[in-house]
């Protein structure tokens, strides 16, 4: 499955897997045939999910995982880049994206999406500057409000129910700073601007190893928190509920052949 630099479709960069055609909301739905080219979408500076090579190419554990899925049902697959999630999640609803990964579950969303079945759980931990870990004291993300720290979040971010709850009370909610990003938090935690942030796991810690920052900042010593479980979210206006089931069938034999399994070896995302 060769990786090709693609020119824009609505207004973004492309790589293209396995063909070059583009999917509009107005062609047909996606179905049993698999008859026109998978739209899909991706960030290229999340390693080891997804990231250009040195070839400048795209590729990581949620790009193999995609073509090999989607390879399964015979389909061709396109990638938009730098698309950000909310927009990308506009896109799907309009049907201009046929398929987003790695997407957790809600009743707004399924007013316009199908889900796969999940395929891991999601889980969110508590990361702090190296300094300040034996300084805290926290055992619950409620300790957080008890104790007055400032904690960082990513604006639009999903943390869990359990945040969700806790940002509705503005006992809680008056210490939280929110970033744009994950630099932005990083520098809050450094500077002091923040005592913690919240961060999914393990997605956390491979993101500090890749910017050589796994020194200055850690993962506190509280278990991290299952949040729920991640989906393939498929749009309602480009893709049929065969197609959905035939996704599902073509997932589970992943799981059940080692194939899934290899391929988070092979990225570091699970031990040997």
């Amino acid at each position: 499955m060769n990786l090709i630099c693609h020119g824009g479709l609505v207004g973004f960069g492309i790589i293209a897997l396995l063909g070059s055609v583009n999917a509009t909301a107005a062609e047909p739905l996606l179905d049993l045939s698999c008859q026109r080219t998978v739209v899909s979408r991706s960030a290229t500076n999340m390693p080891p999910y997804s990231f250009l090579d040195d070839k400048q190419q795209l590729t990581g554990y949620r790009i193999e995982f995609m073509q090999q899925l989607f390879g399964r049902l015979g389909c061709k697959l396109e990638i938009l880049t730098d698309s950000p999630w909310k927009r990308a999640l506009m896109l799907l609803e309009s049907g201009e994206i046929d398929v987003l990964m790695n997407a957790s579950k809600s009743a707004d969303r399924e007013a316009y999406a199908w889900f796969s079945k999940p395929y891991e759980d999601e889980k969110v931990a508590v990361f702090v500057a190296a300094a300040q870990r034996d300084q805290l004291k926290i055992k619950q993300l409620a300790d957080i409000s008890k104790q007055g720290y400032s904690v960082g979040i990513i604006r639009g971010n999903f943390y869990g129910s359990q945040v969700s709850a806790l940002l509705e009370q503005q006992s809680f909610r008056k210490f939280v700073v929110e970033a744009i990003d994950k630099p932005s938090l990083y520098q809050f935690a450094l500077r002091g601007r923040v005592q913690l942030y919240l961060d999914y796991f393990p997605n956390g810690l491979l993101a500090l190893r890749d910017e050589k920052l796994e020194q200055q900042i850690v993962r506190y010593p509280m278990p991290p928190i299952t949040i729920g479980q991640v989906h393939f979210m498929l749009s309602k206006k480009s893709v049929s509920a065969e197609f959905v089931r035939r996704l599902d069938l073509a997932l589970t034999d992943m799981q059940r052949d080692g194939s899934l399994r290899k391929l988070q070896h092979k990225y570091g995302l699970m031990p040997e």
